[in-house]
């Protein structure tokens, strides 16, 4: 005591050197706890994030509803018709067409608004598998592409390859039907104009913007050339004043299938792998090898291509 009354000034000196420390320490401790604090909160909200973009990616839609883009000329043919049933009675799920064009069925699956695409270009369907919008892409039957035409067939193509009776039709100038809707038939059109060295214009080229069937209906009622493929025409023949004139194995119709990628949640996935497994399937194969053939010894309509290698098969 008789020191401190002996020098007060030293020893509050003293004293508030060691608050000061010990409020500094304070201080870098809360700063030490508030930097850990704010880490472990970032960190989850990453993960949160990580965790909603992978569950959108990833999650399956459990309604029983598929829905189809196809083309129109599949649609057209009836086989479809033929097909569905049997698929929505196996799988319980309830399956809905929209027949486009080949493009616009592609344009659908890349807004997300198909699970499955039942498309015959090639080439664009590769570009959709490379540019990550198909999971699954599965070539299941083929048809033949022919051109018809009146059958007094004044450009003379009966029984030319396709790119000879293009050329023909061209320099003829005979009216011609072009769908321009940028349907795989669309698309099949533009490649044999391609490779046949012409690029069509003028009055005899005529494009109606419409799918197959309105489109061979505006042929016949023109008598003018179009490229079709076999089973459509051969389904609406009976109210066509046409005749298939030309056909080549050059240019087949190959059919795939495609279950689109799930980007947005939206897509029912296990809905599109099921229907691309039961049109490889044995039972679907066979079905598409008989449909519109009365005798074994008529011409086919469509080809399988999975006949013999499919899914199911002996059961």
């Amino acid at each position: 005591m008789a020191k401190e009354r002996k020098n007060p000034a030293k020893i509050t000196e003293r004293q508030n050197k060691k608050k000061k420390i010990f409020y500094v320490f304070l201080l870098v401790l809360i700063l030490i706890l508030v930097w850990i604090t704010g880490n472990l909160i970032n960190k989850g909200n990453k993960l949160e994030g990580e965790g909603r973009v992978e569950n959108t990616a990833t999650s399956q839609p459990t309604g029983g509803e598929l829905i189809v883009a196809t083309t129109t000329s599949l649609e057209d043919s009836g086989l479809l018709d033929q097909l569905r049933p049997v698929f929505e009675k196996e799988s319980g799920l309830k399956v809905k067409v929209i027949a486009v064009g080949t493009g616009e069925a592609l344009e659908m699956g890349r807004r997300q608004v198909a699970d499955l695409l039942l498309v015959h270009a090639p080439d664009l369907e590769a570009k959709f598998m490379e540019d990550g919008f198909g999971v699954r892409r599965e070539e299941f039957m083929a048809s033949e592409m022919a051109v018809a035409g009146p059958s007094a067939d004044e450009a003379g193509i009966r029984g030319k390859s396709l790119v000879e009776a293009f050329k023909r039709i061209a320099s003829a100038r005979r009216p011609f039907i072009s769908r321009a809707d940028k349907s795989g038939t669309h698309h099949l059109e533009l490649k044999i104009w391609e490779a046949s060295g012409i690029n069509p214009s003028g009055d005899w080229y005529l494009q109606t913007g419409q799918g197959m069937a309105e489109s061979l209906r505006i042929a016949s009622e023109k008598q003018a050339y179009i490229l079709t493929d076999y089973p459509t025409f051969q389904k609406l023949a009976p109210g066509l004043n046409l005749e298939i004139l030309s056909r080549d194995e050059q240019h087949k119709n190959i059919y795939s299938a495609i279950a689109v990628r799930n980007i947005t949640g939206k897509i029912n996935t296990a809905a599109a792998e099921a229907l691309i497994d039961f049109l490889i399937s044995a039972r679907a194969q066979k079905i598409i090898s008989e449909f519109g053939r009365k005798s074994p010894e008529d011409r086919p309509l469509f080809t399988p291509l999975r006949l013999g290698q499919s899914l199911g098969e002996g059961e």
